[in-house]
């Protein structure tokens, strides 16, 4: 090899390993810089998911060390002033214990009415299989409460409803457990009675619905915080009748008039029945030949005397004898003719002697 590639190969060489050892001590004076700002501190952090009003103990926190920089306000550091105390609410796993989010030692001795935040009250209603939820209703679940009313005017109930009358209810307890015990196995039996976190004015409602009527709890989505605007349900949309107004009483034609279509008119036309005819009723009347002299009428009369009609039956050349031949004392009756026809009246009869003569003197 010639001395020339020898001296360049060197320089290569030389010139590699001093780049080398220039990146080692960046990298190294970095890391150091490094470790030397993150300082850490122990703090106390949940193992586990830690439930609204559980104990806190070696079972369920631990310490962990923190960056100074990232510990947040209010962090415990000290096993006395964790143990025994109880969460305010829910601590999720790796979660740093915070201060506000405990009970103090003396209210976490105190049972659950530690647990009610100020300015709400407890109140408890009675439930069974099918209006407590079936035992699915657990602690800090949230429900809507209704109330189902039978018709009662003498309490001021005028008609059976339904009607939601809070929404988005924390469940304080359930019977006298107030957390949840996934080990109970009494955790999942029915419940008698669930206690609700309500404000003052929600107790009050909560109280009159129960002694009016009956409560039922609706379970809904922890994550639904929406309030659904509802007018209550009543026995008439159950059964899809309606009220309805009274047409006839609004209108202004008589109820004999009253067609609101022609269809209606024409359906009212033919469901009334044709007139049937009318007989009028004929009065009996009374016939008499009335002698007078040599002269004959005949009188037509009704039965309360008063006169129809006279006529002469009797002429210049006939007697009184043919007078009295047509003289009729037979009663006309309308009813009594079976072929609706009056009777024919004798027609004059000229008198004739006994030799065959007429009466008239030659």
């Amino acid at each position: 090899m010639r001395p020339k590639s020898i001296i360049l190969l060197a320089l290569a060489l030389g010139s590699g390993l001093v780049a080398a050892i220039g990146i080692n001590q960046v990298l190294a004076n970095r890391n150091r810089v490094v470790v030397q700002s993150a300082e850490t501190e122990p703090i106390f952090v949940a193992m586990v998911d830690i439930e609204y009003g559980d104990e806190l103990g070696p079972q369920n926190v631990k310490l962990e060390e923190w960056p100074k920089d990232k510990i947040p306000e209010g962090a415990l550091r000290k096993l006395e002033d964790v143990e025994g105390r109880k969460t305010r609410t829910k601590i999720y796993a790796d979660e740093p214990i915070l201060e506000f989010k405990l009970l103090s030692k003396d209210a976490s001795e105190q049972g659950a009415t530690a647990l009610i935040p100020p300015g709400y009250r407890v109140v408890s209603v009675k439930v069974d299989a099918v209006s407590g939820g079936s035992a699915l209703i657990m602690p800090n679940d949230r429900v809507d409460v209704l109330v189902h009313l039978l018709a009662n005017p003498g309490r001021g109930i005028s008609r059976t409803a339904t009607k939601t009358i809070l929404q988005d209810v924390r469940v304080f307890a359930v019977d006298s457990k107030y957390r949840v015990n996934p080990e109970d196995p009494e955790a999942t039996g029915p419940a008698k009675t669930i206690s609700l976190l309500v404000t003052p004015e929600q107790a009050e409602l909560v109280t009159l619905a129960s002694e009016l009527g009956k409560i039922r709890l609706v379970m809904r989505s922890p994550e639904d915080d929406d309030l659904a605007k509802t007018d209550g349900a009543q026995v008439a949309e159950l059964l899809g009748i309606t009220e309805q107004a009274d047409r006839e009483a609004e209108s202004l034609l008589p109820p004999d008039n009253q067609a609101s279509s022609l269809v209606d008119l024409l359906d009212q036309q033919a469901a009334t029945p044709d007139p049937e005819p009318v007989v009028q009723p004929v009065d009996a009347t009374w016939t008499m030949v009335v002698l007078s002299g040599m002269d004959a009428q005949r009188v037509e009369f009704t039965e309360d005397g008063k006169t129809i009609t006279t006529s002469s039956l009797t002429s210049p050349a006939s007697g009184a004898l043919n007078a009295s031949a047509g003289m009729l004392g037979d009663r006309q009756d309308a009813d009594s003719d079976t072929d609706g026809q009056e009777l024919d009246e004798p027609e004059d009869e000229e008198f004739t002697g006994d030799d065959g003569f007429n009466g008239d003197d030659d």
